[in-house]
């Protein structure tokens, strides 16, 4: 007497469902803040074999003071002999990263200078150091 009548079964739509979670994810992307040098005072462990990579690195600091002053690693020194000293060192590590921390205030013929020499000395792997923020931009 009673027929029953056929319910067709829910659907939901999927065709959009990977257009919204490609948007999700680039919007997680472009607001997430990596925090990449937190203040929190950690001992870290030594590593053996650490002294390797500072091996192959060399950091030149250049100021913007009136005497132009120069430090190899830790050392001042003339510009004369932080290439000699490059140079010694490329000798023996020929893979050396060389890192120029040079001052904001430094005028760009100095540091052009800098450049020039170590091209001479056969450095090929040099990297000027800057400072960085919190959101990624340059200082």
């Amino acid at each position: 007497m009673f027929k029953k009548k056929k319910k067709s079964a829910p659907s939901i739509p999927v065709s959009s469902m990977a257009d919204i979670a490609f948007l999700l994810l680039v919007f997680f992307m472009v607001t997430s803040v990596l925090d990449t040098d937190p203040d929190i005072p950690i001992n870290l462990p030594d590593v053996p074999g650490g002294e390797q990579l500072n091996k192959k690195i060399a950091n030149i600091y250049l100021s913007a003071d009136e005497d132009r002053t120069i430090f190899y690693n830790t050392m001042k020194m003339p510009l004369n002999e932080v290439i000699n000293r490059i140079r010694a060192k490329l000798s023996t590590t020929p893979d050396l990263k060389v890192l120029i921390h040079a001052d904001r205030d430094l005028p760009y013929s100095d540091m052009d200078n800098v450049f020039e020499q170590l091209k001479l000395a056969g450095a090929l792997k040099i990297s000027l150091v800057t400072k960085t923020t919190q959101g990624g931009g340059l200082k």
